[in-house]
């Protein structure tokens, strides 16, 4: 270098003054550990406004929505206005003065917004919103960058900022001669000090963003990651989980936690070991995304499918950058990525296998994860159970092919059909019902069947609905010029009738609708087009009209014969009764008539065996007549269904909200079941007791039901005789609160006031006051002497007989009290019906209600 370029000592000077100058500005300029809460607190506040709020409450602060939410404005501006301020006050820190202000607005503006958040949270009238992580999330960051910005301000007036003194002139004697080697080498000596610093303050740099990347990453988890495209097209806008964080998908949650704790070993280590965490985890981020996240089931025709929300995103954004930071400064931690994409690729994922339950052949399993009537799919879609039933929101093909299809609850009048298939739920076609959501009883032909409507006396109809149809209203409110009820076009009306009407599938392939008076069987391919319900009629036995029937392939046949009883018919054998005779308090014996159970819920599967499901546990009757409980247990079972391929569904309510449990092979396992112990001598009902009295009996065509005109009419019914002396049901009114027959075709009933009673005879009433006693003949008082004695081993139900005697009925025999004894009149050999849910006396004759039928009963003369 020539002499006349070397640096004279004033210039070396004038540098080193520079130099120390500019390190003065970057000193006064850093934020400082108060600047550095505050951009966490922005961070959070940020991520409080994209958490999506509760199911149902339309909680989101980050888009608007149909009701949006009080605040959100100022919820919005928070963030912006806590990272202004940190920008404001480097920029101010050349002056104290300026920076003092910068803080103490900024302190009050921070602190205006968050109140201003608050004010419109509480005045919003939403209690579930106001609790969402959203809103507490956005006025905690708040609340603690207010407090945080106030405690800056007061530490700058505390300790006023003052000019640190500038390197002066190190010379003694400063001049324009140029410097010697000794010299210059010293001058650069200092300025490489000054230079290096700036190099440590760099290095730190890196490990600060690397974590602050891994907590961002961190956090994205919990924003929505999956979301449903267009839910509006089959009306889901404010239905179900349209959005779900990655916590929420069920598959994912053993990746989520793959990623957690590599965000964590990024924070807890450093030097190579942080860079190598780095990477792992943002290679592990990337991969699972674009190999899993991002690959989403296919649209529908409807427009309906899913695809990556937000956070997944977001995180494959910080992801990449996480990689970026990580590979800075070395070379060796590329070879980790092999090492993360593997991890991302083999973890369980939103795109795996479908869920196979490891099962014992036999015994019952949970079926589709129901978790308290909600069934969660492998892309974390909640689909509520949408009827009372939960066996009438399952479904699958008529014709027995592949194909699961569920009746989801998405509003108090609608609900959505979805398609479930590998472990996802799809919405195909919302359907506008009502109050009375309907049986979904499957697919054929690309076509729903259902049954709609029928509840309180409400009309009902078969329909077949189109499944690429977005909306169908299938309401039945009202009917069209022709007079057909009206459904959206497209949608066919099968059948129609008047409500109750209720359904069940059987394992031949039927289906089963029974409604007041009448039940039909319905083969599953001969639901189309021109159905004819009378030409399926069926009344397999006393009792069997207008009552649940389910049948089985090889011809067995049960039926309800009332409130408690079934009755069961094989082929070419005699009807048997199979519950509702034994006495109160038989625990369950290999004999079922010998079992005092509550069956809410039968089936009969495809080898005849007979399940029973209840208030009693579920239990088998077996071909060779024996009661067998099933093993594991499933207790409240309301529901049961057995399929064509031999399994059992049951539908149960343990503890509030629906479950489907499945038995696999139930058909074919059954028969191994152990046998329930031998009854009771007081139960056994094997060898029923023959009577000494003969009697005829007759059933009765349907009895007719009147409204006595008196008070609003109830739902309970007594039989007796109208004004022409025909027998039929009278219609009890609403004020009653006792009845009894008088033994001649009339009825009494008693009122609120305990001193009135009401008599009807053949149409006529009359209101009698300061009774004791009513009877045939009128009303009287009796004075009664001695003492009441229960009748030992006499269950079942006593009344005045023809003769006024006392007589009784355990729901198999005619007994009778002879003399302080009780005898037996008459057993099921002289046609005593069984397990009857009511007996009237009316003059000589006996009326046994069995269901929608009665039965006569006369003395043989």
């Amino acid at each position: 270098m020539p002499l006349r370029d070397l640096p004279t000592e004033a210039q070396a000077a004038a540098a080193l003054i520079r130099t120390d100058l500019l390190t003065h500005r970057r000193t006064i300029r850093r934020t400082g550990k108060p600047g550095v809460v505050l951009a966490c607190l922005a961070v959070g506040a940020l991520f409080a406004v994209l958490l999506p709020g509760r199911t149902g409450t339309g909680c989101y602060l980050w888009r608007a929505g149909v009701q949006p939410v009080g605040g959100r404005s100022a919820a919005l501006v928070l963030p912006v206005v806590i990272v202004l301020l940190i920008l404001a006050d480097r920029l101010s820190a050349e002056s104290s003065g300026l920076r003092r202000q910068v803080r103490g607005w900024g302190t009050a503006v921070v602190a205006a917004v968050t109140m201003a958040a608050w004010t419109g949270f509480v005045q919003q009238g939403r209690p579930s919103c106001s609790f969402s992580p959203a809103v507490i999330g956005t006025l905690a960051c708040g609340t603690l960058a207010t407090a945080v910005a106030g405690y800056w301000a007061t530490q700058l007036v505390r300790r006023p900022m003052t000019p640190r003194p500038t390197l002066g002139n190190d010379s003694p004697n400063p001049s324009a001669e140029p410097l010697n080697q000794s010299e210059l080498r010293a001058l650069f000596v200092r300025m490489i000090d000054r230079t290096e610093s700036w190099t440590s303050i760099r290095a730190g740099m890196m490990p600060f963003a690397t974590g602050a990347l891994a907590v961002l990453v961190l956090f994205s988890t919990v924003l929505p990651w999956r979301e449903l495209r267009d839910p509006v097209a089959v009306g889901l806008a404010d239905a179900g989980l349209i959005r779900a964080q990655l916590w929420e998908i069920p598959s994912a949650r053993t990746w989520a936690l793959i990623l957690c704790a590599l965000a964590v070993a990024t924070l807890a280590t450093r030097g190579l070991v942080r860079r190598l965490a780095a990477v792992a985890c943002g290679t592990a981020t990337v991969a699972g995304l674009t190999a899993h996240l991002l690959w989403l089931p296919p649209i529908l025709p409807n427009g309906v499918g899913y695809h990556p929300g937000i956070g997944a995103w977001t995180a494959l954004v910080l992801a990449v950058l996480l990689i970026a930071t990580g590979l800075i400064g070395g070379r060796l931690v590329v070879l980790l990525g092999g090492v993360g994409a593997v991890a991302g690729l083999l973890v369980p994922s939103a795109t795996g296998t479908t869920y196979r339950p490891e099962t014992t052949v036999g015994a019952p399993h949970r079926m589709l994860n129901l978790h308290g009537g909600q069934l969660v799919d492998r892309l974390g879609m909640r689909v509520a159970i949408g009827t009372s039933d939960p066996l009438d929101s399952l479904a699958s093909t008529l014709d027995g092919s592949p194909g699961l299809w569920l009746l989801g609850r998405t509003g108090s009048e609608s609900s959505t059909v979805f398609a479930y298939d590998d472990g996802v739920a799809l919405p195909q076609v919302t359907l506008n019902h009502g109050p009375t959501a309907p049986a979904l009883w499957g697919v054929t032909d690309d076509q729903l069947v259902l049954l709609a409507g029928g509840a309180r006396g409400k009309p009902w109809a078969i329909l077949s609905v189109p499944l690429d149809l977005a909306q169908a209203d299938i309401s039945l409110s009202h009917k069209d010029p022709d007079g057909q009820y009206y459904v959206t076009p497209g949608v066919e009306v099968l059948a129609s009738g008047v409500g109750p009407a209720l359904s069940h599938r059987n394992a031949d392939r039927s289906i089963v609708v029974w409604g007041g008076s009448t039940t039909w069987q319905i083969p599953a391919n001969q639901l189309r087009t021109g159905l004819r319900l009378q030409d399926f009629t069926i009344n397999p036995g006393v009792g069997a009209q207008g009552n649940a029937v389910s049948s089985g392939p090889d011809g067995t046949t049960v039926w309800r014969t009332g409130a408690t009883g079934l009755a069961m018919a094989r082929p070419g054998g005699a009807t048997q009764q199979l519950t509702g005779v034994a006495p109160a308090g038989c625990l369950l014996s290999r004999d079922a008539a010998s079992s005092s159970t509550t069956v809410d819920a039968f089936a009969v599967d495809v080898r005849g065996n007979i399940w029973l499901g209840g208030g009693a546990p579920t239990s088998v009757i077996t071909p060779d007549g024996v009661l067998r409980k099933l093993p594991g247990g499933a207790d409240g079972v309301s529901s049961i269904e057995a399929r064509p391929d031999g399994s059992v569904l049951l539908g149960t309510a343990p503890g509030g909200g629906g479950q489907i449990l499945q038995i696999p092979a139930a058909a074919s396992a059954a028969s191994t079941y152990p046998a329930a112990p031998d009854p009771e001598p007081r139960c056994d009902r094997r060898t029923p007791v023959r009577g000494t009295t003969n009697f005829r009996a007759t059933v009765l065509p349907p009895v007719e039901t009147v409204d006595p005109q008196q008070g609003s009419p109830g739902v309970s019914t007594q039989l007796g005789l109208d004004a022409a002396g025909k027998l039929v049901r009278i219609r009890l009114p609403l004020a009653a609160h006792a009845w009894a027959p008088d033994g001649q075709g009339g009825v009494w009933w008693t009122l609120a006031d305990p001193d009135r009673a009401v008599h009807l005879v053949r149409g006529r009433t009359t209101v009698h006051r300061e009774l004791n006693l009513y009877g045939p003949d009128g009303v009287r008082r009796v004075v009664v002497n001695g003492e009441l004695r229960p009748l030992r081993d006499a269950p079942g139900t006593w009344f005045a007989g023809p003769d006024g005697k006392l007589w009784g009925y355990d729901a198999v025999h005619l007994l009778r009290v002879d003399a302080g004894r009780v005898t037996v009149l008459a057993g099921p050999g002289q046609g005593v019906p069984q397990a009857a849910d009511q007996v009237t006396v009316i003059g000589q004759a006996l009326y046994f209600q069995l269901g929608n039928d009665v039965v006569r009963l006369d003395v043989a003369r």
